[in-house]
């Protein structure tokens, strides 16, 4: 039982400090650095400042000033921060006005594959409304299938979620375990936590709520 606690443990820290990180390194390279090099307790409060929707400039300074570490050139930082977060929070918070779509992605040794599908309002999947699917890169092709299929998510938004004229919230559907998590939690492993963070931030820059949800994958045929 010591054991699995433990075990649970370790796990759960990155996972909080995922999102984080993700839009610390979206920030300007030189600026997030000296956030980077906060002390790993002064990550976690944070995170749990974020995680708690309380992300707000007094919360975040009184977080890190628990850490026994002053860093007054920091604010603007933190400013950069929050503002990031927050829209990241309140996409994620509930559902916005408009229509709902699914996102459906695939991938495979050849490349990716993408279709979105506009919701009833009983949530039923209608007519197709864009697909679009690429051959992979030399570079792509070498990389795992889990990271490929978080990159084929990413993609997938950024070729169709533009080409719709008005977007309340998207679900993305994926018979990819690892590509679904890192979308709800961020992930550890860099190249599908890149993935999955460009693919949110977008949605979450545009005010889309958006959601993951796992399919099988004999129910993922067109993408």
């Amino acid at each position: 039982a010591m054991a699995k606690k433990q075990a649970k443990a370790r796990t759960c820290v990155p996972r909080h400090l995922a999102r984080l990180v993700g839009v610390l390194l979206d920030l300007k390279p030189p600026r997030a650095q000296s956030l980077l090099g906060l002390l790993k307790l002064l990550m976690k409060e944070t995170a749990h400042v974020v995680k708690s929707n309380r992300a707000s400039a007094k919360s975040l300074q009184k977080a890190w000033s628990t850490s026994g570490r002053k860093r007054p050139s920091a604010n603007g930082v933190i400013n950069e921060a929050i503002k990031a977060l927050k829209g990241l929070i309140s996409a994620r918070a509930r559902p916005q006005p408009g229509p709902a779509y699914v996102l459906e992605t695939d991938a495979s040794d050849a490349g990716w594959g993408a279709t979105v599908y506009r919701l009833s309002p009983t949530n039923r999947k209608g007519r197709e409304i864009h697909a679009a699917a690429l051959r992979w890169t030399p570079e792509e092709r070498q990389l795992h299938i889990t990271a490929r299929e978080a990159l084929a998510a990413s993609y997938g938004t950024a070729f169709l979620v533009p080409r719709l004229p008005e977007v309340g919230s998207i679900t993305l559907h994926s018979d990819s375990t690892p590509t679904v998590w890192a979308w709800r939690n961020g992930s550890g492993k860099p190249t599908i936590s890149k993935a999955a963070r460009q693919a949110t931030s977008y949605l979450a820059s545009r005010g889309i709520f958006y959601q993951a949800k796992h399919i099988a994958g004999v129910d993922n045929k067109r993408a």
